[in-house]
C-alpha cells in the first residue's frame, strides 16, 4: 500500500514540475500547492484557483477551444478583444469557474480531516471522490459559478452591457474564491503543520 501511494505521489510531481517549468500553472495556488505536497500523507492532482474564460464549443470537447482564459480579474477591453474575430460555428460560452483542488490522502483519516478543514473554511462543496487503499481524493470546489453563452453559430446573442455586467458579476465572484481559498490555505498551515 504505501509503495502504491508513493509511486502515485511521484507521477503527480512529476506533471507538476513539467507545468511549472511549461508555465502551466496556475501562480495563484502554487503556494497551497506546494505545502500540500511537502506533506508526507498528501499530494495534489489537477488544481486551479478559479478562471474566466471564453470557451468556443464546438460540441465536441476535443475540438471545444479557449478564445481567452485568465486566473485572475478581467477588463471589459480584453474579453472584447477575444470575441474580435467571432467564429461562425458553435456556441461561445463566457464562464466563471471557481477554485477546484483535489488532494489524494494516504489515509482515510487524512482525508476526512482535510474533508473537515475545507468545510470549516467555507467550502459547502468538498467530498471524498476516491476511497481506495493509499488513494483516498478529496474534492474541494466552490460553488459559485458562471455559465452564459454569448455568441450562437456566429452571432452576439446580448449587448455589450450585459457583457460588462457579466465581467463584474464574475469578477466580483473571483475575488469571493480568492478569499475563501486564503482561508483555507491558512487553516492548513495551520492545523497540518
Amino acid at each position: 500500500m504505501d509503495s502504491r501511494f508513493l509511486q502515485q505521489k511521484e507521477n503527480s510531481m512529476r506533471k507538476l514540475e513539467r507545468a511549472k517549468k511549461n508555465e502551466e500553472v496556475d501562480l495563484e495556488i502554487l503556494s497551497l500547492l506546494d505545502f500540500i505536497n511537502s506533506l508526507p500523507d498528501f499530494y495534489t492532482t489537477s488544481s486551479c484557483s478559479g478562471r474566466i474564460c471564453l470557451l468556443h464549443d464546438v460540441g465536441s470537447k476535443r475540438d471545444n477551444n479557449w478564445l481567452g482564459k485568465w486566473h485572475r480579474r478581467v477588463e471589459f477591453d480584453e474579453v472584447i478583444m477575444a470575441l474580435e474575430e467571432i467564429p461562425d460555428n458553435g456556441l461561445i460560452w463566457f464562464k466563471y469557474e471557481p477554485a477546484i483542488l483535489h488532494i489524494v490522502a494516504r489515509e482515510l483519516d487524512g482525508a476526512a480531516e482535510i474533508l473537515r478543514i475545507a468545510r470549516n473554511s467555507g467550502f459547502k462543496r468538498a467530498g471524498i471522490m476516491t476511497l481506495k487503499e493509499g488513494r483516498n481524493m478529496v474534492e474541494i470546489c466552490s460553488t459559485e459559478r458562471i455559465d452564459t453563452p454569448l455568441v450562437r453559430d456566429g452571432i452576439l446573442l446580448v449587448d455589450r452591457e450585459y457583457i460588462r455586467y457579466l465581467i463584474e458579476l464574475a469578477n466580483k465572484q473571483f475575488e469571493k474564491g480568492r478569499r475563501r481559498l486564503k482561508r483555507l490555505e491558512n487553516a492548513l498551515l495551520n492545523e497540518l503543520s
